[in-house]
């Protein structure tokens, strides 16, 4: 008792960690992971192989045959249970196709949903009459509604529990001008994932999101002129290095893990810490408004 309030006791502490517990300590191993916009070589192919490394049965999923066998050539040779499958996330009936399929090649543990992006042709000014606008909604938005619905709606039935992933983007934190259908598609899977969080928390069922920085993948060379460095991107992110495929599969790994057991309705920016780097600092990370040298000259000197 304490001036008057009764304590709770504290809970008594269950034992020390196991170290065959951090030998595998993803709790995946036998469980079916639906990755939507698995190929092309990038950050789904990337997640997939990290998925089928932790012991994931993977059901690689893509709109383009080509690209999708860029990423089951790595899962077979990586020795990973897997199946790939060409289907549209924007189509309902496709998704909950790949949902059946997925729990034929094991029990559903959930779905990692990567398939987006937006295209320099769809960068537009709002203003203008921008015809491509519900087309970048469909498929970031659109096609994250489907696939979370029919992976949830299955685990749920299931009853044991189960976890997913979101990919964002840090713009979706932010803004993006001449980009705003993409930054609020991403902004609007981010909202999606933290009320579902609530909806199915006393299912077990948890969803997350990682929002990617600047990443280099063969998607954003494509974007690139021929000689193009990374000079102007470094200059705003404080590790001064863009990110790769494998910096979002670690993350998106942890999220669908058990290592992220009491984890839900989060967004993991990997990013290089450019989300939370301020607006006004010049390529020396000072303030703008910083003007004296000398001031200038000791805060550099460390």
């Amino acid at each position: 008792m304490a001036d008057g309030i009764a304590l709770t006791p504290l809970a008594p502490i269950t034992g020390a960690v196991k170290m065959s517990e951090l030998s595998n300590p993803w709790g995946l191993e036998g469980l079916s992971v639906v990755v939507m916009g698995a190929g092309g070589g990038g950050i789904g192919t990337s997640i997939s192989r990290f998925l089928g490394h932790a012991g994931a049965s993977v059901v690689a999923v893509d709109i383009d045959a080509e690209k999708l066998k860029v990423c089951t050539d790595a899962l077979a040779a990586d020795g990973t249970k897997h199946i790939g499958l060409i289907a549209d996330g924007r189509d309902k009936a496709a998704v909950a196709e790949v949902v059946d399929k997925a729990c034929e090649l094991a029990p559903l543990r959930g779905s990692v949903q990567v398939a987006g992006g937006m295209w320099p042709p769809q960068w537009a000014p709002f203003a203008s009459d921008d015809p491509a606008f519900d087309d970048v909604m469909a498929l970031n938005f659109g096609s994250t509604v489907n696939t979370v619905r029919a992976v949830g709606r299955r685990l749920v039935e299931q009853g044991n529990g189960g976890t997913l992933c979101n990919i964002a983007t840090t713009s979706a934190l932010n803004g993006m001008p001449y980009g705003s259908a993409y930054a609020a598609a991403k902004a609007a899977v981010l909202s999606l994932t933290r009320s579902l969080s609530i909806e199915w928390g006393s299912r077990n069922i948890r969803i997350n999101a990682v929002a990617p920085g600047s990443i280099a993948t063969p998607k954003s060379a494509s974007t690139r002129k021929v000689g193009d460095t990374d000079g102007n991107d470094l200059d705003v992110i404080p590790m001064r290095r863009r990110g790769t495929s494998d910096d979002i599969a670690k993350g998106v790994l942890f999220m669908m893990s058990d290592m992220s057991a009491y984890v839900t309705g989060q967004v993991l920016c990997v990013d290089g810490g450019t989300s939370v780097r301020p607006t006004y600092n010049d390529h020396e990370e000072l303030p703008v408004f910083v003007h004296n040298e000398e001031l200038r000259a000791r805060l550099k000197d460390w």
